[in-house]
């Protein structure tokens, strides 16, 4: 069978991917697990099964750090350069401060 549009579509129908579980399903999910959670007695772990535990809660709380991390703004240009090529190879410089003052003209040399 080709892949095209129509079985494109099909194919879409069939697939699970990307459907989320249900919510009641998710539910019991997170109450089992912290239920086992709960259960652990921390103490009687060995230090690689004490690894292995913090390398899989790990793997479940940094990711959410990093989204919940605040976005810092980049900080804007102060100043414009502009390079000009001359027919005889020559390259002329103009840098321009990017502030109250600024106009395209001036960026472009011809203020």
């Amino acid at each position: 069978m080709p892949f095209n549009n129509e079985s494109g579509k099909q194919a879409g129908k069939i697939s699970r991917r990307g459907r989320a579980l249900p919510m009641d399903l998710r539910i019991g999910l997170h109450e089992l697990v912290n239920k086992i959670i709960n259960d652990l007695d921390y103490e009687s772990l060995n230090a690689p099964q004490k690894i292995k535990l913090l390398d899989v809660a790990l793997k479940y709380s940094l990711p959410r750090l990093s989204i919940e991390k605040s976005i810092e703004e980049p900080e804007s240009p102060r100043e414009i350069k502009i390079t000009v090529i001359g027919s005889d190879g020559k390259e002329k410089i103009q840098s321009t401060p990017l502030d109250e003052n600024f106009s395209v003209k001036k960026a472009f040399g011809f203020e």
